[in-house]
């Protein structure tokens, strides 16, 4: 029992590395989406909402599906995208580079934002690089590991 526990812990610790990877990935696909949706049609913060919702592989970024789809004189956008990527769950480096985006979006002309979005995907990719190998490097660790200390466990209780 001691052994499936700590096998437990540690395939959770390792599907917390997944999820991290996910979102992640989730953040590049957002990003390349908008990139494509301004540089193609210079989509308006809203219909660029909208679309983002109907994208296929956001859904580990919860806080896509509540953005505004229309305008409304007493919200702020940049405000509520703020607090909504601040609610999500997501880990601090894709946060902080999400935020970054919320600022960016509609702060500049098509240009500014293309460039702004280009320097942000360059970030999100050695990120992105850093999760695929923390993934490969402690999966196999953390379940032995899970695995070994559940042994342990139970040579002590016996």
């Amino acid at each position: 029992m001691f052994i499936l526990a700590g096998a437990a812990a540690g395939a959770s610790a390792s599907e917390k590395l997944r999820r991290e990877l996910e979102v992640c990935r989730a953040a590049g696909t957002l990003l390349r989406h908008t990139y494509a949706m301004i540089r193609g049609t210079g989509m308006d913060l809203y219909r660029l909402s909208a679309e983002l919702k109907r994208t296929d592989g956001l859904e580990s970024l919860g806080f896509v599906s509540e953005l505004p789809e229309h305008f409304s004189p007493d919200e702020d956008y940049r405000r509520v995208w703020r607090s909504l990527v601040e609610k999500d769950r997501i880990p601090p480096e894709e946060k902080r580079l999400l935020l970054s985006l919320g600022e960016e979006l509609g702060s500049t002309d098509i240009e500014g934002q293309l460039a702004a979005i280009a320097v942000l995907e360059e970030q999100l990719l050695e990120t992105e690089s850093k999760r695929r190998e923390e993934l490969s490097k402690r999966t196999r660790l953390y379940c032995c590991a899970g695995t070994l200390f559940g042994a342990m466990a139970g040579i002590l209780v016996i």
